[in-house]
């Protein structure tokens, strides 16, 4: 007698689904029968998705591809409403996008294709040649719509938030910062901001005017570098990414040679130079920065650095695609396991799918 699968207890498949870490998995998973399906409805979605790649997107065509590693397969999505839009990646399975044309700003899920509004963004004081690498980066606290999100701007490299339901993004002071921001994260309730200078301030957002304190010095000893920073299993960090930058007539390549990763100790505001992630792994480019635990996630290889090509304001220049998976313990890179094309407007990017 063949095995009534839909008789299994709901409790039971929910216990089953909420160890499931790939999206095709959990949504066949949903397709066997009504039961199985209702142990992963919305309600029910506990989901620690494997983060997939974005693949650049391609001029006159309104899909994007989506590598996923626990398949070793790119699925591809007819998004029309982010076409030729630039996108920033994050965790929470959303992306940010800005309508290049008016910046319009929004949020937008792209498994479930929902999109929440954000403010115009208006910041530029009249420039008319705002153009979208003016927008340098912009980041969520948390899955949306309960979140609030951060932006770079400007060639003086500011920031601004907005919450969705906002009116207007308001800056973040002061207004005289000098050497502007490089990278933002938010951790354990607040909201760190690394300065291209290498300190790193906290947001204050306890007066009338939004401002960036200075929280810990920079590490000492740095040469300059890309800057990121990043909750690593509950430790703040600053990963700085050495790059050889050539220059010609006609483009400009990037070559990524190696990383460092500095973790803070919160009382003293000191640094240390770690020599391993442990069983972390780290993804870093074009999204808010982010680690999984190699542990839950074997496709993924620990104490390494999965990152892609962060220099949209040179895309209309660029000569070549810097991205790979950096190997701390060796002190190697190796080549993604998908190739990487140029993009038009919106770079490859890392993002963790979920369904709502």
């Amino acid at each position: 007698m063949a095995p009534d699968w839909s008789a299994i207890p709901v409790d039971l498949l929910r216990l089953i689904a909420n160890r499931v870490h790939s999206v095709e998995d959990y949504v066949r998973f949903g397709a066997v029968c009504w039961s199985w399906y209702h142990a992963t409805s919305p309600k029910n979605n506990n989901l620690k998705s494997l983060p997939w790649l974005m693949l650049a997107d391609k001029e006159n065509s309104n899909s994007l591809g989506f590598y996923s590693f626990s398949s070793n397969k790119i699925y591809e999505f007819e998004l029309p409403e982010i076409e030729k839009n630039r996108c920033w990646g994050s965790p929470f399975g959303w992306l940010v996008v800005a309508d290049i044309d008016n910046m319009e700003i929004y949020l937008f899920n792209p498994l479930s294709r929902v999109r929440i509004s954000l403010p115009t963004f208006n910041l530029h004081n009249g420039d008319s040649h705002l153009q979208y690498w003016s927008i340098n980066k912009v980041v969520i606290s948390s899955t949306p719509p309960n979140c609030v999100v951060m932006a770079i701007y400007s060639c003086y490299r500011k920031v601004a938030f907005a919450k969705p339901g906002d009116q207007v993004w308001s800056p973040i002071g002061p207004d005289n910062i000098i050497g502007g921001f490089s990278d933002i994260t938010y951790f354990k309730g607040d909201f760190y901001i690394s300065k291209c200078t290498d300190q790193l301030l906290v947001c204050d957002f306890s007066g009338s005017d939004p401002i960036a304190v200075e929280f810990a010095p920079s590490p000492p000893g740095l040469p300059n570098g890309v800057k990121y920073v990043v909750d690593l299993g509950g430790e703040l960090c600053m990963v700085f990414r050495y790059i050889d930058i050539a220059e010609t007539q006609s483009n400009v390549s990037f070559e990524t040679k190696t990383f460092e990763v500095y973790k803070l100790d919160m009382c003293t505001k000191t640094w240390k130079q770690m020599e391993s992630l442990g069983g972390w792994s780290l993804f870093v480019g074009n999204n808010y920065t982010f680690s999984v635990r190699g542990f839950d996630y074997p496709e993924f290889r620990s104490n390494c650095i999965y990152f892609t090509h962060d220099y949209s304001q040179f895309s209309d220049q660029i000569g070549g695609i810097d991205s790979g998976v950096y190997d701390c313990k060796g002190d190697e890179i190796n080549p993604l396991p998908v190739s990487l094309d140029l993009y038009s407007v919106s770079p490859p990017l890392w993002i963790t799918p979920q369904l709502l």
